[in-house]
């Protein structure tokens, strides 16, 4: 895994805001879908698929419950089939309706890094179930993310 510098609160709060205004500008911008095929709408769900995991991890470790990544039943060697099922699902889903559900989950995902501290972010035994410090995570499935597929959709 790449080194990456430390990451602040402060720092991934403000790419969560700057980064999640760059997508949406892209969603509302983006003319028909891209190379790939995926509509705007339907990127946006992906992408709120995975902000629901990271979600869905840092509740089940609070619970005291294991984490399974990426999720029970799927492996990480599995991703493209994961995310081509979740593809599927978003079929015909619109804009307003990933919207809301992205709104949502940005929410959890700015309330949960409100939440921790800097060592929470950046030990890399804080979280032993991730194997890699926080940062990397919360950084894969929000804000990285985000301009990721903003740039897919030419933002």
């Amino acid at each position: 895994m790449a080194d990456y510098p430390p990451l602040t609160q402060a720092v991934a709060l403000d790419r969560l805001w700057a980064d999640r205004a760059r997508l949406l500008s892209a969603v509302d911008h983006a003319t028909g879908p891209t190379e790939d095929g995926w509509t705007p709408a339907e990127h946006l769900a992906h992408v709120v698929a995975w902000q629901q995991r990271l979600l869905a991890w840092f509740a089940e470790e609070a619970a005291g419950r294991p984490v399974v990544r990426p999720e029970p039943g799927w492996t990480f060697d599995q991703l493209d089939e994961l995310n081509a099922r979740d593809h599927d699902a978003s079929r015909g889903v619109t804009v307003a309706e990933a919207r809301a559900a992205f709104d949502a989950a940005h929410a959890g995902i700015v309330a949960l890094v409100g939440r921790l501290s800097f060592d929470d972010i950046n030990n890399p035994q804080r979280y032993a179930w991730l194997g890699f410090p926080a940062a990397h995570t919360i950084a894969g499935n929000s804000f990285g993310h985000y301009r990721e597929h903003a740039e897919w959709l030419g933002g």
